[in-house]
């Protein structure tokens, strides 16, 4: 019988926001996307940030944000 690891996967894509094409819109269409709230803005004036340790790694997201700002790093 195999053995079925149950422990959460560990995201490795984690996207991050492009500061120069952030907008820093009023209502920030990625973030009430979120489910795991991981975009975070600090400061109204400032562009948001994804935090890598509540990130699902659904990259909602990057598909979400109008002006293409979160994107995903490919190596």
């Amino acid at each position: 019988m195999p053995i079925i690891d149950s422990t959460k996967t560990q995201v490795t894509a984690i996207p991050h926001v492009v500061d120069e094409l952030c907008h820093v819109c009023r209502k920030c269409l990625a973030r009430t996307v979120c489910k795991s709230k991981a975009i975070i803005q600090l400061d109204s004036d400032e562009p948001p940030f994804i935090d890598a340790s509540r990130c699902y790694g659904c990259h909602l997201c990057i598909t979400t944000c109008p002006h293409e700002a979160i994107v995903l790093d490919r190596h």
